[in-house]
């Protein structure tokens, strides 16, 4: 009975024994699961804070903030600040990196260009001037890497007001300008000597104006798409003289022309020629009222002598040609015949 009883105790002893063990791997267990999500937990949040680190170094300030007054600040596409800031915006001086190698220095104010400053191109241009808005508006200059110049003013980047380019091959125009180009009143003056001065649209001569080359020669009248087209009056340096219509730069339409040696012609004129019906003075005082061609009498016509005398007929290339009639001052007719200037 006894050693029954003692039995029975040593098995509920190792019972409680294997309990115990039991107990204590699990406990064994819970700690390290325990330490394995501590750690775990901790590299994430590591993680979190490492990759908040990363973000701010690539759109963010890398040195300085507002709070301080200036630092760096650079975005995710390359671009870069580096200067004065206040109240959480690009306030005083600074310098704007862009990522296709231009760079601005100079003033800012409410996050952009504002201020006086100047514009570095990368292709070598550059610009000093006044901008607003992030643009550049008000007085400046661009000076350009081939050496052209432009002073004067700019409107939401274009040059726009009145300026002066300076061309590398030595032209210069002063005047008017919208939109980049010559526009309203201005004066392009020409490396070889020749001048124009009057009105322009879209960059080229339009309206009236004046044209004077080197050699003396003067037009003055009205231009379209950048030619002599309209009214207008050219005056050769030599002393002739014409006053009428013109087309794409050449006199065309009704005209008249005076030779500085008394000649004169009115009538229609076509590619810079006397072409179609018109009556030319000698002046000798003979005159010419019929067709031209090439600035030559050709076709039907009426030659009018001083004493009265008149010849009607056909003229081929400036001569008397084919059948006609001479009639003098009395009236009396003779008809004649003539090949090429010479009667049969």
């Amino acid at each position: 009975m006894y050693l029954l009883k003692r039995e029975n105790s040593l098995k509920l002893y190792a019972g409680i024994a294997v309990n115990w063990q039991l107990s204590f791997k699990i406990a064994v267990m819970a700690m390290r699961i325990s330490t394995l999500l501590r750690s775990t937990l901790c590299s994430t949040l590591f993680c979190l804070l490492a990759s908040s680190v990363v973000q701010a170094a690539d759109n963010g300030w890398l040195r300085g903030s507002c709070a301080s007054g200036s630092g760096t600040y650079r975005w995710t596409d390359g671009n870069r600040y580096e200067g004065q800031c206040r109240n959480n915006y690009f306030e005083g001086q600074g310098t704007l990196f862009m990522n296709n190698g231009d760079r601005y220095e100079g003033q800012f104010s409410n996050d952009q260009k504002n201020g006086r400053g100047t514009y570095y191109f990368s292709n070598g241009d550059r610009f000093e001037g006044q901008f607003q808005n992030g643009r550049r508006n008000g007085r400046g200059v661009l000076l350009r890497a081939n050496g052209e110049r432009y002073e004067g003013s700019y409107r939401n980047d274009q040059r726009n007001g009145r300026g002066t380019y300076y061309f590398s091959n030595g032209d210069r125009y002063e005047g008017n300008w919208a939109a980049d180009r010559f526009d309203g009143q201005g004066t392009y003056y020409y490396s070889n000597g020749d001048r124009y001065t009057g009105g322009w649209r879209a960059g080229q001569k339009q309206g009236s104006g004046t044209f004077i080359w080197a050699n003396g020669d003067r037009y003055e009248g009205s231009y379209s798409n950048d030619e002599r087209n309209g009214r207008g009056t050219f005056t050769w340096a030599n002393g002739n003289v014409y006053e009428g219509m013109w087309r794409g730069g050449q006199q065309n339409g009704q005209g008249t022309k005076r030779w500085r040696n008394g000649d004169r012609y009115t009538g229609s004129w076509q590619n810079d020629q006397m072409n179609g019906q018109g009556r030319f003075q000698f002046a000798n005082g003979n005159r010419f009222e019929g067709d031209f061609r090439n600035d030559e009498i050709h076709g039907m016509g009426v030659y009018y002598y001083t004493n009265g005398d008149r010849y009607e007929g056909p003229w081929l290339r400036g001569e008397r040609h084919g059948p006609g009639r001479y009639i003098d001052r009395n009236n009396n007719v003779e008809r004649m015949e003539f090949v090429n200037g010479r009667r049969q």
